[in-house]
């Protein structure tokens, strides 16, 4: 993400045309709340007289258009949100928007209307004129899953936010038990500061005792179980998520993600990679790395390429609908493994 778009926006030095997308829908979102803020301090009339917003999945943009045109009741600056500007990707549209007046629009778009489009998703149709004009005439924020020390940067942004002192580990065990979701992120970090008061300090008991697993942890312990020999334990873990409503598919598809990262890792440390370096290299935060790499070592080399080709069967036999009952499978690859 530019951050020097934002800093304009800061100092008022706003643009006509915005144009944010990307995977990760939080970030955007708040970026969108904050860069409406900045706008609506600046004006001397009420948002609601300010600011419109569509939906470009149900209006086409020729009405964005014509409100653009608008000008403001109080002379001042406005700003028009077209949410879902799925014409950008390969997504088809259940409206039909007038591209042509779109792309005359944005050659000499009102000098004191802003627009704002938004598009959750990553894939631009690079091939299509609207995508080539508005990477030339917008200033363009993208939004990327977070990753290594850009999600622990997010974290600790969070809790000085929030006024605690924290260290790297309690940020880190905070990383494992919830991943990358980052909207969960937040709420777990105002929890824990919550609890530990205004300039407290978050431990690593408070972290334990107050946030909730997230699913992916729970199949890192059933991984854990599987390397220590523990049959019993990890089908238990698995039948207990399965209890829960867990979705069975989406259970073997972690357990795939994490025997790939344990073997991925396993080869690089061969290499004579150290944990960063592993971390860099596979687009992962350290510790899940750490923690992938000590579960690794349960395992030869061997093991878990054949574990993996066993997952990876699983996933292709549910599929094809060579085994219907799709629990059954999942159980019957932790029975084999």
């Amino acid at each position: 993400m530019d951050r020097k778009i934002l800093q304009d926006i800061k100092i008022n030095q706003i643009h006509p045309v915005y144009f944010l997308y990307g995977e990760e829908e939080f970030l955007l979102e708040e970026t969108l709340d904050w860069i409406r803020q900045q706008l609506c301090g600046r004006s001397t009339g009420d948002r609601e007289w300010n600011e419109v917003v569509f939906d470009l999945d149900e209006t086409p943009i020729q009405s964005v258009l014509q409100e653009l045109e608008t000008p403001s009741f109080f002379g001042d600056r406005r700003w028009i949100i077209a949410r879902n500007a799925s014409f950008f990707g390969n997504h088809k549209s259940k409206v039909e928007h007038d591209l042509d007046l779109f792309l005359e629009y944005i050659k000499d778009p009102h000098p004191d209307n802003i627009l704002i489009l938004t598009m959750l998703g990553s894939s631009l149709d690079k091939r299509k004129k609207v995508v080539k004009q508005i990477e030339k005439v917008a200033k363009v924020l993208k939004f990327d899953p977070l990753e290594g020390q850009g999600l622990h940067k997010f974290v600790a942004k969070r809790f000085q936010l929030l006024q605690v002192q924290v260290d790297r580990e309690v940020i880190n065990r905070l990383i494992e038990l919830v991943g990358n979701h980052l909207r969960l992120l937040a709420q777990e970090c105002q929890k824990v500061a919550l609890f530990a008061g205004k300039q407290g300090v978050v431990t690593l008991d408070q972290v334990d005792q107050l946030v909730v697993r997230t699913l992916e942890q729970d199949v890192f312990r059933l991984t854990d179980q599987m390397g220590k020999h523990n049959k019993e334990n990890a089908i238990q873990i698995y039948r207990d998520l399965v209890f829960q409503k867990e979705d069975p598919i989406k259970i073997l598809a972690l357990i795939t993600r994490q025997l790939r990262i344990m073997l991925q890792g396993k080869l690089l440390a061969q290499t004579g990679k150290n944990e960063k370096e592993i971390a860099s290299l596979l687009k992962l935060h350290p510790y899940p790395v750490k923690l992938a790499l000590q579960r690794g070592n349960s395992y030869s080399e061997e093991q878990l390429k054949v574990l993996l080709e066993l997952a990876i069967e699983a996933d292709q036999d549910i599929k094809s609908n060579r085994i219907i009952d799709k629990e059954f499978a999942v159980e019957r690859l932790l029975l084999r493994m």
